[in-house]
């Protein structure tokens, strides 16, 4: 019996959200794929990083779209113009867009069929502080006015769309383990507690709240201690002005490539979030695949999956007093509780991420986006 066919799109900047082997490996024994791979400028992954689930899956395809220009020019019309014939081409069964529809691509986006179509939603509104807000709300309408099935990533979200376009009908699927490969180092055991940052450092990731936290238990007399920081910023002068005492941290500033990701995780003993907004976070999804326990502000993009001790702990936004009263408490619990800590954390993600259950969440959605 011939499988239906999903015409499934993502770009460089959700890669990581849909490229976990297993997830899709399960998928595939329900539905043949097309997956068009949409590539910026300065694409973060590569044509490479897909040949092990390319290779073992035989109804999988995959095609790869270069946009020469940065994603929101309005040269790229072309480009765009050549994703619409591809996806027509397919003749597919369902397409599912987990992309951003941009200003250039409504042209494109108006011309697809909507009748099994998905689009994903990261966001269940327009974050405050996000750039060009009033036209990305222009967008959102345009586009989920039209549209009838979204997919969405976390719960809090999900209910923050729905008030917005309470006709569309809402799937809530959580993002998917994050896997960047074998670590090829093990953990040190010299007795330093080791709290981790990765990712872009900007206003939203409140990362000074960490240094100054840091500084605060330097003072209080912490010493067996260290704050890793890694990732690209724009800014780090701003940061690194805050650093009293450079002897607790390490920072590395510059885009961290996927191959180094696993050691950074495995070599921490905490990951730090001290995010002031979030909707859902893909670095929770490299924490809880690595299992590391996670430090976070108490927001609901965090809470829907970060559970007190169980997978970590949350503390009160913005108080850099809640956020040394936490980091202090991991330090003094940490050999009677982290043992502990971890183990409960492997079951947790094992119950609720596990492959074949995101999968079979995934193949929910299709069989019902086609049965109506």
């Amino acid at each position: 019996m011939n499988k239906k066919k999903i015409c499934w799109i993502t770009p460089d900047c959700f890669i990581d959200c849909d490229l976990n082997y297993y997830n899709m490996h399960e998928i595939l024994k329900h539905y043949d794929i097309h997956w068009i791979v949409l590539f910026s400028r300065n694409n973060r992954f590569k044509e490479s990083d897909f040949e092990r689930i390319k290779k073992d899956n035989d109804n999988l395809t995959i095609e790869f779209l270069y946009f020469k220009l940065r994603m929101r020019n309005p040269m790229n019309i072309g480009t765009y113009i050549r994703l619409g014939k591809a996806i027509m081409n397919q003749e597919p069964d369902i397409i599912y867009m987990n992309s951003s529809v941009s200003l250039w691509e409504l042209p494109v986006f108006y011309s697809l069929p909507m009748e099994h179509y998905i689009q994903t939603a990261h966001q269940g509104e327009v974050h405050v502080g996000m750039k060009y807000k009033k036209l990305l709300n222009v967008l959102r309408r345009l586009v989920y006015s039209r549209v009838r099935y979204v997919n969405m990533f976390s719960k809090s979200q999900a209910e923050l769309f729905q008030k917005r376009f309470p006709n569309s009908r809402v799937f809530k699927i959580p993002l998917a383990l994050k896997d960047f490969g074998v670590p090829s180092i093990e953990k040190t055991k010299d007795g330093i507690i080791r709290f981790l940052s990765f990712g872009t450092i900007n206003y939203a990731k409140n990362i000074d709240l960490l240094i100054d936290a840091a500084c605060v238990l330097y003072d209080k007399g912490y010493r067996n201690f260290r704050v890793s920081i890694n990732g690209m910023c724009k800014d780090w002068s701003f940061y690194q002005s805050r650093i009293k005492y450079p002897e607790i941290f390490d920072i590395d500033i510059r885009s961290i490539d996927n191959s180094e990701i696993a050691n950074l995780f495995v070599s921490a003993d905490y990951f730090v979030q001290p995010y002031r907004v979030v909707s859902q976070s893909g670095p929770t999804k490299i924490a809880f695949n690595y299992n590391l326990p996670i430090i976070a502000s108490y927001l609901p993009g965090f809470s829907d999956e970060i559970l007190e001790n169980v997978n970590g702990y949350l503390f009160e936004p913005g108080n850099i007093n809640d956020l040394v009263r936490v980091m202090a408490s991991a330090i003094d619990t940490y050999t009677r509780d982290y043992s502990k800590l971890k183990a409960s954390m492997a079951e947790h993600t094992e119950r609720y991420y596990s492959a074949e259950k995101i999968a079979s969440q995934y193949i929910d959605m299709f069989d019902e986006v086609l049965c109506r």
